[in-house]
């Protein structure tokens, strides 16, 4: 009799109803993201380095949300790699033809405040 007792209380304690599901859109991929700051690095002067072996994974994650964005941003690593001292303009023209990346929010408490808890209730 105790066990049945004991099983019903945890079930029962740790029921859905009292979690909430937080779902937190994504604006532009990560990669995306990532690509823009690498070439405004590039566009600034930044010297070609390590980065460049990782130029194919980082344009097929963009490949995965927006194809044409990934064709170009291909095109724009392979005329990198291939003329390293050219890259500030190249970097310069690509961001002009690439998709506006929305910036990242603040980084901060991911998790509501205990305000904004009980509001939500």
């Amino acid at each position: 009799m105790l066990v049945p007792a004991l099983l019903a209380v945890a079930v029962l304690g740790c029921s859905q109803s009292s979690q909430q599901e937080r779902i937190i859109p994504l604006k532009a991929s990560a990669s995306l993201l990532e690509a823009r700051a690498l070439l405004e690095n590039y566009a600034n002067g930044s010297p070609v380095t390590s980065e460049a072996d990782s130029f194919d994974v980082l344009v097929e994650g963009v490949r995965k949300e927006d194809p044409k964005a990934a064709n170009t941003l291909s095109e724009v690593f392979k005329k990198i790699k291939e003329n390293p001292g050219a890259r500030k303009g190249i970097a310069k023209k690509a961001l002009k033809e690439l998709p506006e990346a929305e910036p990242r929010p603040p980084a901060g408490n991911q998790y509501p405040t205990e305000e904004e808890s009980s509001s939500e209730e």
